[in-house]
């Protein structure tokens, strides 16, 4: 049984330097981050995984997320945050902008030292693309864990399914892989799992 007991908002980042102390509960909180194109829902998705409408900031407009954004998760009695990155792949921001993005997202993925792991959102119905090619590789050279959660999957006829995931697990490279949807909440549960046990096992930081 998954009880989410709070989330709130922390901080949003665009300088390095000014990345949160997250010292909660006396620990130093498990960080686990979100990555994947800017249409892809992510925002979405961790709405859904805390069981809050309006955490994450959702847009009609692609690629709103223009920092870190941290979010403090309360899961039986540890404290989790949860980390949305600026998107990739679609936001219409100014090309300065976006090669600011990419120093302070590769900073952060190699060097945050409280990052537990990565999830790739990427759209069911699409698969993995290049970018979530070369993503997964930069996490495995780096030695991050990481998951890919194939979002909409309310989207597809449950006949299609399987076939979708099983299709997108054969180019992962062994990465997991998990169906979710933010209508249906199906997938949620699991992924919670997921992120519970080896690798990711966030919820370590009670010891």
């Amino acid at each position: 049984m998954i009880r989410i007991t709070g989330a709130r908002f922390l901080a949003a980042v665009e300088d390095a330097e000014r990345y949160p102390d997250l010292h909660l509960g006396g620990r130093v909180a498990p960080e686990i981050a979100f990555a994947g194109r800017s249409n892809v829902g992510k925002s979405s998705l961790i709405n859904t995984l805390v069981a809050r409408r309006s955490l994450a900031r959702t847009s009609a407009t692609p690629g709103r997320t223009r920092a870190l954004n941290f979010y403090a998760v309360t899961l039986d009695r540890v404290s989790v945050v949860l980390v949305d990155l600026p998107g990739y792949g679609y936001a219409r921001v100014a090309k300065t902008e976006r090669m600011r993005w990419g120093p302070l997202v590769e900073g952060y993925l190699e060097d945050r030292r409280a990052l537990r792991g990565v999830v790739v959102v990427v759209d069911a119905r699409r698969g993995l693309e290049d970018e979530e090619r070369r993503l997964l590789e930069y996490l495995r050279v780096h030695r991050r864990p990481a998951i890919v959660a194939a979002t909409k999957i309310d989207k597809l006829s449950r006949s299609r399914r399987q076939a979708a995931l099983d299709a997108i697990g054969t180019t992962t490279g062994g990465v997991p892989v998990v169906g979710v949807s933010a209508e249906s909440r199906e997938g949620r549960v699991e992924l919670w799992e997921r992120l519970l046990d080896p690798p990711f096992a966030v919820l370590d930081a009670r010891t």
